[in-house]
């Protein structure tokens, strides 16, 4: 794995320096950014679990509100935590990433600043961990949905809690094989759950690399199926943390900009079957597309999704009324992180061309039963 160099930090809090002089047997990693509102009731959630060998680090991420001084004061009263600001904003991912760089636990479990986890959390997931010695451990989540939170997001998630809840009803454990035939039924949809219900083993992180920081909305999807496509996974039915959902969640901040929907309903879907296509660390699940009946062709996926998503930016930047480059730039600035994407195949295009073709003389020979199909 290739180690970036990150930008220096500063620490507060905790033990001298910021540092254990023993390694503890878990990270419990808490991203802050502007996370005030509810920072100390996740603090109080992870202070107060029944497993104790644990190091809490906060890393902030430059907040511009009272998040440090509430994390600095909760470190006076549990020296397990410790509080680090970095010195440049790094970003959401970034600074996902950069907790685990300073974590010390032979362990990584995160919990977001929205979030709590109940106390027996950190205990029961390590007893399933040392069970069944999977890499990555997973658990059901129960919602806290704040005043203002829209139909369409409870319904959302309630509905996502039904697909976690079936994807495990034959088994809670999945072999690497399961694992890679469900993301490749399931492309973007997050069968883990968010980085609040997973445990994750230290050692992945050097097997594996890091969050990807081009996916705004389901890099923790991304990253869990390249562990467990190679690796397999355990899920625990039982809900152990709560996942808050709120208006000024970075998630409903996503919906709210043209670019940024663009980028989390079509980019990040179309950059998952990019590296499922061709990343070296998704050998395993290539094979298991191909062994499928009827076979999955990733690559033709891919260069389908890539056509659409540059026909829809292409769209809103030629649109009559209210035209928007924003996407078409937004598409350019992807382009320059995956340059196998500035040289569309002619084949895919004469593909893509084709199946237009067959979808418009079918519509007109069946119309409205053929169309619906």
């Amino acid at each position: 794995m290739v180690r970036t160099t990150v930008p220096m930090v500063v620490f507060f809090g905790g033990r001298i320096g910021g540092l254990r002089q023993m390694t503890p047997s878990v990270t419990v990693c808490i991203p802050t950014y502007n996370g005030a509102a509810y920072l100390a009731a996740c603090l109080d959630s992870v202070s107060a679990q029944t497993f104790s060998d644990v190091e809490i680090l906060v890393v902030d991420d430059r907040s511009s509100d009272e998040s440090t001084s509430i994390a600095n004061e909760h470190a006076q009263q549990d020296s397990r935590i410790r509080v680090v600001v970095n010195e440049a904003t790094l970003g959401l991912v970034g600074n996902w990433n950069r907790c685990v760089q300073l974590s010390q636990g032979e362990w990584i479990k995160f919990v977001f600043q929205d979030d709590i986890i109940l106390p027996e959390c950190l205990t029961d997931m390590l007893a399933t961990a040392a069970r069944t010695q999977m890499l990555i451990v997973s658990c059901a989540r129960d919602f806290i949905f704040e005043p203002g939170s829209s139909n369409e997001d409870r319904e959302f998630y309630r509905e996502h809690r039904a697909l976690v809840e079936a994807i495990y009803s034959g088994s809670t454990q999945q072999s690497a094989q399961q694992c890679s035939e469900t993301a490749l039924r399931w492309t973007g949809g997050n069968f883990f759950g968010e980085p609040t219900a997973l445990l994750l083993r230290r050692e992945v992180f050097e097997t594996y690399g890091w969050f990807n920081p081009r996916l705004y909305n389901i890099c923790d999807f991304e990253y869990c199926i390249r562990i467990a496509s190679n690796t397999g996974t355990v899920h625990i039915p039982e809900p152990l943390a709560l996942f808050r959902v709120h208006k000024s969640s970075v998630s409903a901040r996503y919906k709210q900009a043209p670019r940024l929907r663009y980028h989390v309903k079509v980019l990040d879907p179309l950059l998952i079957v990019h590296d499922f296509a061709f990343h070296p660390l998704y050998a395993n699940l290539r094979s298991v597309a191909r062994n499928l009946r009827p076979p999955v062709d990733l690559a033709a996926e891919f260069w389908s999704r890539a056509l659409g998503a540059l026909w829809f930016a292409r769209q809103a930047a030629d649109a009559l009324e209210h035209p928007d480059a924003s996407l078409l730039e937004e598409w350019r600035q992807v382009v320059k992180a995956y340059p196998r994407l500035s040289a569309i195949p002619v084949k895919a295009r004469i593909t893509a061309k084709w199946r237009a073709l067959k979808k418009s003389l079918s519509h007109l020979a069946g119309g409205p039963r053929e169309a619906s199909r």
